[in-house]
């Protein structure tokens, strides 16, 4: 435990001037930080000097600690207390002594004592201790600045401390051995901080509770207005002293000890007090003159020079003088009174009193401690002794012993220590601050010269600039008239300035300087004018960016001047000659090739959607050409040669004409609409003129002259160019080679929109379908002529179909491998006619086709009425290929059986033909279904036939192909965001692995499953373990759960941790994200799963959590629509 805390620092008022350390006695405690000098109780001595300095410099930040504010709250509160009142308080209190026992009884203090009764037990105690031979020196320790300096700094000389205690603590033990004072707490008053430390001290056994100053009572009764003079005397409650009462006086402890009659020259008993000369001389002399047997007997020794009379923690203002006649005064008095009674020896005088005394003279023993532990002043090596020196600028002994003091300790040697154990900076000495000094002037002489030097160099290098600028003015102006636009600037009054590129006289055919912006973007639009010019009010009159971020905008970015189209770009920039000001700089650019350019690119799109109109359309379109042709040449000229009336005739032809517009409008065919649109104008006109007042010639004049049959050619030019010459064929068909349609279709791609593409290109490529029972058609003669072959007979082979239009391209592999399930039904199937009779069949047997669709799929269907096949045979035949273990093959059902028939190389036929029997045929054709993303099934009934089902995905033109890492990787980093931002997981990947086993799906406790659909139809599977979510419950909800209490939030939580992570997903699918749609969470089993999702592929990556596993899961189902997922690692 350190010592308690005697001097306190307001370091708000410190000024780092140093005067607390030069008058500190011991310096060590005295640390110089960055905000204030502080304290280290453990090394202050409590003796005040400090504080005494601080005040003298008018700073005031350094303050004593005493026990006044407890010592009151006891008061108030009604604990019993005494007081002990320093001898010191006849001086700082004079002449109101008396008063002032009469004041502390009116705060509630019961009993007053004389702290110089005390001093005559010490005495007497010091007399004892010399008779009973201990060593000498007794040095007296009524001080305890001197037993604390003792104690920590020179600890040899703790031996010969009085071996009592001080009067304070000897008036207080003999206090509590009378019976009316036992239960007292003492409180000290006196002029000294240091006692706070004697009372604490763990030697004199809390004899003393509180250490009051003088200074702290003397406010307190000035703030509670008690004025001394106004009340009455009274006396102290214990025996008065006699001479004792001048203890607190240099000498004093000398008058009352030669009393005893000790016969003792002056040398042995010296007076000493004043920190100088008992911390710099006295003390450290006494150990030569203890080693040398030369000691006094009694060292009267005090701490504060002019003693406890001056101590730091009076309240008076008496000089030495005036302190001395005090103290002379109250003594001579004190002996005249006890003069009667103190003749002779005054042991004898007070035998009883003494003898009483002695009872518990063991009472009265003092200890010490040597604290000199405290110390932790380290002593440097030599290399780092010259590292500090070389530091503080003193490289020379001489430079080493300057010793001006300024730092504090008396000498550089000190400093450099203190220096050394972080005590100061280095910045506190004086030379060290001179050295600095002439070295930051000698860097700021030759900075200067730098300076000097550089502000020619920076001339010379501004004429050079100045040319290179002037150069560079000139180069930039040319590259500004040769760039190709133009380049004008204004500012608040619009009108544009002198300096202007040489393209702007291009743009606006004149010099421009001086003339207003708006009018010269918009010459003859007044409106526009000053709509323009209201704008750049508004721009030049806000200096806030959001609010002309409102007004740029709406300025005008293309115009037309001088039939040539103008791109505008506006900038605000500073004014280079005016500072805090800004002109707007236009940027004008001649587009009028690139409209053009677009206008011929827009043509052609509209020319390419005419063609696939045309194309998609084509009965419609050879339609109506030949129908608008021959009203073009024959029927207008019928009509207007017919009796109808003018108006008849008149209406007549509009109706026809505006269904020609319309049906060619539909076949985006643009010129002939043109044209109609515009006969279909003029006719209006010259009816809302009058026009039909002519006469029959002369309307028939009227439309003899516009030549519509000549308004189709311009149109069908193109598509000839497109689609070849002989566009179409003398029985009016539209011919179009497959590899025009290509053509087309990259066109196509090349030069219109993603969204276009998408409609269009699917209805290009329908031209080349087919219907899917005509792929069928060479079959029913294929199994006639195979049924001859081996002599059986058949009916002619049934087909039956949906109305189902496909690619043929697509299923060239497939239809030809059909051969093998006809040659099995023929070779395998059928039996001969005998065998059919004798079954009870009929002769002839029975191949039919038939083709049905569902949601997803096309069913191809193929059925003999023949024999079946044998599943036990089938089961035997793959036992003895060893196509499946013996133990799998017992448990597989008789369908699960069956379907081998599709794996390579297995046959149940005994004999090899070249029509069948080698296993091959059937695992063809489950190839090609595979390829196609489909499927086989066989199904059979002993002696009554067998059917062939074959599914192929419908066809789908937008099906997407889509690498599965590209859809895994985004789910993996959205997870791992998702658990340490949302969750506050840590969470690591595992692996991340393509499975087509259904029992590596992998399952955990809790699962959720959400349906994507769209452009690609899959499933996504969210499944962690059961403590997993139990954790991301908790976090999620950050409540204090119960322990079961997340099973209720389980659920929820998981699919919104699904729906999260997968949504955000989306957003980095690459090019899907608007494609698909996603379905809300369902909870899903394990078991559920692998009976459901047994037959698809599946993809999953797995993170890692402290407390379990998270997996991510994607289910690709057989037969599923839309895109494929591809997994590029298995190709």
């Amino acid at each position: 435990m350190g010592l308690p805390e005697v001097i306190r620092v307001d370091k708000t008022k410190c000024q780092h001037c140093l005067a607390c350390i030069r008058v500190c006695p011991v310096k060590l405690c005295n640390v110089v930080e960055t905000d204030g000098i502080s304290v280290n109780s453990d090394l202050c001595i409590g003796c005040g000097e400090c504080i005494r300095a601080c005040v003298e410099k008018g700073h005031f930040a350094r303050y004593g600690v005493d026990d006044c504010s407890e010592f009151l709250q006891d008061l108030d509160v009604g604990v019993p207390l005494g007081v002990l009142v320093a001898p010191a308080a006849a001086v700082n209190y004079h002449p109101w002594l008396p008063q002032l026992i009469t004041a502390l009884r009116r705060l509630g203090v019961q009993y007053v004592f004389d702290v110089s009764f005390g001093a005559e037990i010490t005495t007497y105690l010091y007399v004892k201790a010399l008779e009973a031979g201990v060593k000498t020196p007794i040095i007296a320790q009524p001080c305890p600045a001197v037993v604390s300096y003792i104690e920590t700094y020179q600890s040899d000389l703790v031996p010969y401390l009085a071996p009592t205690h001080s009067p304070t603590i000897d008036a207080a033990i003999w206090l509590k051995t009378q019976p009316e004072y036992q239960d007292l707490k003492l409180a000290f008053l006196g002029p000294c901080l240091a006692k706070r430390r004697e009372f604490h001290d763990p030697n004199t056994h809390g004899a003393v509770a509180y250490n009051v100053t003088f200074k702290s009572l003397t406010n307190y009764l000035e703030q509670q207005g008690i004025q001394l003079e106004d009340l009455e005397a009274s006396g102290f409650d214990t025996p008065e002293a006699e001479r004792a009462v001048g203890y607190s006086q240099p000498g004093g402890l000398t008058d009352t000890f030669r009393r005893f009659g000790i016969k003792v020259r002056n040398a042995g008993i010296p007076r000493v007090e004043g920190p100088r000369e008992i911390y710099g001389n006295y003390l450290p002399d006494l150990n030569d003159d203890i080693r040398l047997g030369q000691v006094p007997v009694l060292v009267d020794i005090l701490n504060c020079a002019h003693g406890c009379n001056g101590g730091p923690a009076v309240s008076h203002n008496f000089s030495k003088y005036q302190i001395d006649a005090i103290i002379d005064e109250r003594k001579e008095a004190q002996i005249e009174k006890h003069q009667t009674v103190m003749e002779g020896d005054p042991r004898e005088v007070f035998r009883e009193f003494y003898r009483e005394l002695e009872k518990t003279k063991s009472a009265y023993s003092r200890r010490y401690n040597d604290k000199s532990a405290n110390q932790y002043l380290r002593s440097p090596s030599a290399d780092e002794e010259e590292n500090i020196w070389q530091l503080m600028h003193k490289p020379t002994s001489e430079e080493r012993g300057i010793n001006c003091a300024s730092c504090g300790y008396g000498n550089c040697r000190d400093m450099m220590l203190a220096i050394y154990n972080n005590l100061n900076p280095v910045e506190s000495c004086k030379y060290y601050l001179f050295k600095e000094n002439e070295r930051n002037l000698k860097q700021v002489e030759d900075q200067a010269l730098e300076i000097e030097e550089q502000r020619d160099e920076i001339a010379a290098w501004n004429e050079v600039l100045e040319e290179t600028v002037a150069s560079r003015t000139t180069a930039l102006r040319n590259l500004l008239n040769n760039a190709g636009q133009g380049f004008l600037s204004f500012g608040p009054d619009l009108l544009v300035r002198e300096e202007y590129s040489s393209e702007c006289v291009r743009i606006f055919g004149s010099a421009i300087a001086g003339r207003k912006f708006a009018d010269l973007i918009f010459p003859k639009d007044r409106e526009q004018q000053d709509f323009v010019d209201s704008l750049f009010f508004e721009i030049f009159n806000h200096q806030n960016e959001d609010a002309r971020e409102v007004y740029l905008p709406l300025l005008p970015t293309e115009v037309l001047i001088n039939y040539k189209y103008i791109n505008v770009e506006y900038k605000m920039i500073e004014d280079a000659g005016h500072s805090c000001a800004e002109v707007c700089m236009a940027v004008l650019s001649d587009v009028t090739e690139n409209r053009l350019l677009e206008s011929q690119v827009e043509q052609e799109r509209n020319l390419l959607k005419m063609v696939v109109k045309v194309i998609v359309n084509r009965t419609d379109f050879i339609q109506n050409v030949n129908d608008f042709h021959r009203f073009s040449t024959s029927e207008l000229q019928k009509i207007l040669a017919g009796p109808a009336t003018k108006e008849e005739k008149f209406a007549d032809i509009f109706r026809r004409l505006h269904t020609f517009k319309g049906n060619f409008s539909q076949l985006n065919m643009g010129f002939v609409v043109e044209c109609l649109h515009q006969l279909e104008t003029k006719m209006t006109d010259f009816k809302n003129e009058g026009g039909l007042h002519l006469d029959q010639e002369e309307l028939k004049q009227l439309f003899s002259q516009l030549e519509p049959y000549t308004w189709l050619e311009k149109d069908l030019t193109y598509l000839e160019e497109v689609l070849g010459q002989k566009l179409l064929t003398e029985d009016d068909e539209l011919v179009i080679s497959k590899s025009k349609l290509m053509q087309i279709e990259k066109r196509i791609e090349t030069l219109l929109s993603p969204s276009e593409c998408k409609l269009l290109i699917p209805e290009l490529r329908k031209l080349r379908y087919k219907p899917f029972a005509d792929l069928f058609d060479s079959f029913p003669d294929y199994v006639s002529r195979l049924a001859e072959r081996f002599e059986k007979f058949v009916y002619p082979v049934k087909i039956t179909a949906e109305p189902l239009q496909v690619n043929p391209d697509v299923y060239r592999g497939l239809i030809k491998s059909l051969v093998h399930v006809f040659r099995n039904a023929i070779d395998h199937g059928l039996e001969t006619g005998d065998e059919r009779i004798d079954c009870a069949k009929e002769e002839y047997g029975q191949v039919s086709i038939n083709i049905s669709t569902n949601d997803r799929y096309i069913v191809v269907a193929i059925s003999d009425d023949g024999r079946g096949i044998d599943v036990s045979a089938v089961r035997r035949k793959a036992l003895a290929q060893g196509v499946l273990p013996e133990e799998q093959l017992q448990g597989a059902s008789d369908d699960e059986v069956m379907q081998l028939i599709f794996v390579d190389g297995f046959s149940t036929k005994e004999s090899i033909t070249d029509v069948s029997g080698r296993g091959v045929g059937l695992a063809a054709l489950s190839h090609e279904l595979t390829k196609l993303g489909g499927y086989p099934r066989v199904e059979t009934v002993l002696g009554q036939g067998t059917t062939f089902y074959l599914h192929l995905p419908l066809e789908n033109e937008e099906a997407w192909s889509v690498p599965v890492s590209d859809l895994l990787e985004p789910l993996l980093e959205t997870a791992k965001h998702f658990l340490n931002e949302q969750m506050g997981l840590e969470a690591e990947p595992v692996d991340q692995t393509s499975v087509i086993r259904p029992d590596s799906l992998e399952l955990y406790k809790k699962t959720a499953l959400l349906a994507i659909r769209g452009a690609i139809e899959c499933y996504f599977v969210l499944s962690v373990d059961d403590e997993v979510l139990r954790l991301m419950v908790r976090n999620y909800l950050m409540d204090d759960l119960q322990p079961g209490e997340e099973d209720e939030y389980m659920q929820d939580v998981l699919a919104e941790s699904a729906n999260t992570i997968l949504g955000n997903s989306v957003k980095h699918f690459p090019g899907l994200e608007e494609l698909l749609v996603i379905d809300s969470p369902v909870a899903l089993t394990s078991e559920e799963a692998l009976m459901r999702y047994k037959e698809a592929q599946i993809w999953r990556c797995q993170l890692q959590i402290t407390a379990g596993r998270f997996n991510l899961g994607l289910i690709m189902p057989e037969g599923a629509a839309g895109g494929r997922l591809v997994d590029e690692s298995i190709r």
